[in-house]
Order: structure tokens, then sequence, then C-alpha cells
């Protein structure tokens, strides 16, 4: 038999295989990082308007998933919202727009346009009204609080003169409305934030912040200090790539643990660069017995006195604006609250939120300002429906059933309230709302 071929010579065949094989799952790993790095470019396309803030690229394709419950594909109107093209003013004007705000709930990437609520608004109005010619608009951008949306107001949405303005509020309002908590948390810098923010200093006054383009991280700074322990090589450079690469925020977002929950270190880093400003530095601990108290959750600690008034101030200013704006120019003002399920592992609790101090302090401070409130808890309940069938099965946000709820909410407040439109006489109710 022939000699067996020298050891080396197996060796180099073997490595070349292996060397081969490696290039094309490096490049294959390439193309795929390339791939979604282009998506996720198309996917979220965004644009800053001076003074309005960071909007969607007008006339882009947005899509949109949770890889269970939906796929959308939405193009945005030629403002930057997720929208029907902007009504004609002069159509607006004759009949009673109604103008809705929000964040993600009224955004909706989550259904096609014909179901957001206020489209079926329009419908809704149009079969049970009689009398009323309602037409409607919506202004959200998700992860904005009420402040963020005032901008929209004075940029686009005054000069179609609606005769309602809807704020829709969900619980996580609160917080994105508070720039010392988004600091906090999510380690953004509350002083350069991409939408319109306030201040409020010691003597208790308040001023708004106009929004600020190329918005920075208060954690940015440290990056500059030597990794932590406890964070990954991964993350290190997951952490380099940011700046650049969508998928790199993607990740971070989505893969790793926030900034805001990675240390406690972290956290008391943000507090004392925080404090060397003087409109944040009077309501930050004093001391490291006071530093442990913040630190010991990711949320601001609302126990300690004076944290939770800072906490609802901002919420109240932002409605106050709201009220200004709705005052002076002839418009009624409404709230859309609606809150999460207290316990959504444990079925519908029928007595939530009226428990939840935040849901009360919206009711508290909407009752001293004349603000009506629309509880959308109470018109499901009313409805023999459960809260939780107004959202997705893995998404907090409502599904098309839960836009029907909101729309027929907001069409049975306006055929109580008719005269906001201008018209006299009674609810005019021909008919109940249609089902489906």
């Amino acid at each position: 038999p022939p000699p067996p071929p020298p050891r080396t010579g197996r060796r180099r065949r073997a490595l070349r295989v292996v060397g081969w094989n490696l290039l094309i799952a490096i490049a294959g790993l390439a193309v795929i990082a390339g791939w979604a790095e282009l998506y996720l470019r198309i996917a979220r396309p965004t644009v800053f308007v001076p003074g309005v803030g960071r909007l969607i690229q007008p006339g882009a394709k947005v899509r949109y998933t949770n890889l269970r419950d939906f796929w959308t594909v939405q193009r945005a109107n030629s403002l930057g919202f997720l929208d029907r093209e902007p009504i004609a003013p002069r159509r607006a004007a004759e009949s009673c727009h109604v103008a809705a705000f929000g964040d993600s709930f009224v955004e909706a990437r989550e259904v096609p346009i014909a179901d957001k609520f206020h489209v079926r608004l329009e419908e809704l109005a149009a079969r049970t009204l009689p009398g009323l010619d309602v037409t409607t608009s919506a202004w959200g951008i998700r992860a904005t609080g009420t402040i963020a949306q005032i901008p929209f107001y004075d940029a686009y949405a005054r000069r179609l003169k609606p005769d309602i303005l809807v704020l829709v509020f969900y619980d996580n309002d609160f917080e994105d409305n508070a720039p010392l908590y988004l600091a906090y948390r999510w380690g953004v810098d509350p002083d350069r934030m991409p939408y319109a923010t306030a201040a409020r200093f010691e003597d208790g006054s308040m001023a708004l912040r106009p929004p600020v383009a190329g918005s920075v991280a208060i954690d940015d700074v440290l990056r500059k200090r030597p990794p932590l322990p406890s964070e990954s090589r991964m993350r290190r450079i997951v952490d380099r790539l940011r700046p650049y690469l969508r998928l790199a925020r993607w990740l971070d977002a989505r893969y790793f643990p926030h900034r805001s929950g990675s240390t406690e270190a972290d956290r008391v880093r943000r507090i004392e660069r925080l404090r060397r400003r003087p409109h944040y530095a009077w309501i930050l601990p004093r001391g490291s017995a006071e530093t442990r108290e913040w630190t010991k959750s990711r949320f601001l600690p609302y126990h300690l006195p004076g944290v939770r008034d800072y906490f609802l101030d901002f919420t109240a200013f932002g409605i106050d604006r709201f009220k200004e704006r709705a005052d002076r120019d002839g418009a009624a003002l409404v709230i859309l609250a609606f809150w999460p399920p207290a316990d959504p592992g444990q079925g519908e609790d029928r007595d939530w939120p009226s428990r939840d101090w935040r849901y009360k302090a919206l009711i508290a401070m909407a009752e001293e300002r004349g603000v009506p409130v629309i509880d959308m808890h109470g018109y499901i309940r009313r409805q023999g429906g459960d809260v939780r069938e107004s959202r997705f099965a893995h998404d907090i946000h409502w599904n098309a059933t839960g836009h029907r709820w909101a729309a027929e909410a907001l069409r049975e407040w306006i055929a109580r309230n008719r005269h906001v439109c201008g018209a006299e006489g009674g609810p005019g109710i021909d008919e109940p709302p249609a089902r489906g």
C-alpha cells in the first residue's frame, strides 16, 4: 500500500477547510449585520425640526413589528406624523375639529391608520351624531410627554382652529414629563433633549425649554471611566458603536440591561453630575445616606419629602400650558386617561386604577383646572369588556379593539357636550356605537 501522506499535509488541509468555513461564517454575519443596519435605518427614519423636536422623516415608510402580534407598514404624512395628510384649515374651521395629542398610543405604529381611534371617531360621529360634522387629526410621537407635545400644537394643530384638544394620557407620561427622572433612570442629559422639556427651580417657578438638536446622554462622560467589573466585553463594544450604528443601539436597548439598571454606581455618578446644575441640586440628595436611599431603585424615591411633588409638578405644568392655549383659542380641553392593568398575569382588577396614586393625582389636578377626564377603564367596564382585551398579548399598546373603545368613549363625551362644537340641543344620539 502507498505510504500515508505526511501529517503536516493533513494538518494543512484541515486548517484550510476551517479557515474557509470561518471566512464564510464571518462574511455571512457581516451580510446579516449590514442588512439589519440598513433595515433599522429605513424602518426608523427621523428628522429634527427646530422648535418642535424629533419627528419622523416626512413621507418615510415606517415598518414596525414585535414579531408576534403585528407587522405594520405606514407612511408618515408631509409633517412627519403617522396620520393622514393634514386637513385643510378651511375644512377644519367649518367642522368640529378634534386634535389628539399623545405619545406612542396616538402615534400607534401597531395598527393601520384606518384603525386608529381618531379615524374611527370620524366614522362613528358621521353615523351617530346627526348635525355634527366631526373631523380629526392626530399629533403623536412615541416617548414624548405632555410638555413635549406643546410645540405640536403651536407649530401645526393651532392653524386648524380645533374645537377640542384631547390629551391621551398613559401612566408613563408622568415620567416622560420629568427631565430629572429621565436623567436618573435613562442617563440622558435633561437639558439637551430632542423634545421640549421644562425646568423647575427651588422657588417653585418653572420654565419651558425648547428642544435641542444633537442631544447627548449624560452617561457619555461615564464612558471615559474604567469599565465596571459587571460590564461584559460585548457590552463595552456595543457602547462604543452606539453613536454610529442603529444596530448597536437596538442591541443595547433589547438585549443589555439599560444604563438605568446597569449599576448603582452609575446612578451615583449621575446624581453627582446633576448636582453641579443649580436647578437640580436643590432636590437631589445631600450626603452619602440620602444618596444611598435614592439609588436603591432605578425610579425616583417618591416616598421622600418633596420628590413626589417635584415629579407631579411637570405634568401639571404641561396641562396648564395646554389649558392656556385652549382658553386663548376658544377650544375645549379634555384628557383621555388609560392605565395599564395592575397585574396582567392575574386577571382584570376592576377597581384599578383608582388605587394608583398617580391616577388620583391626575384626577385631582384636572379637577382643579376644570379639565374633564374621560376614564377609559370606566367606559370599557360599562360595555361589559375586559381592559386586557384592549391590548396586544405581548405589547402594552391598544389593538384595534382598544382604538375602537377609545373612539367610542370620545364620541360619547362629544355627544354629551355638543356645545363645545357650537351645536345646540341635546345629545342627539340616534343609534348605539357600532361594534367591530
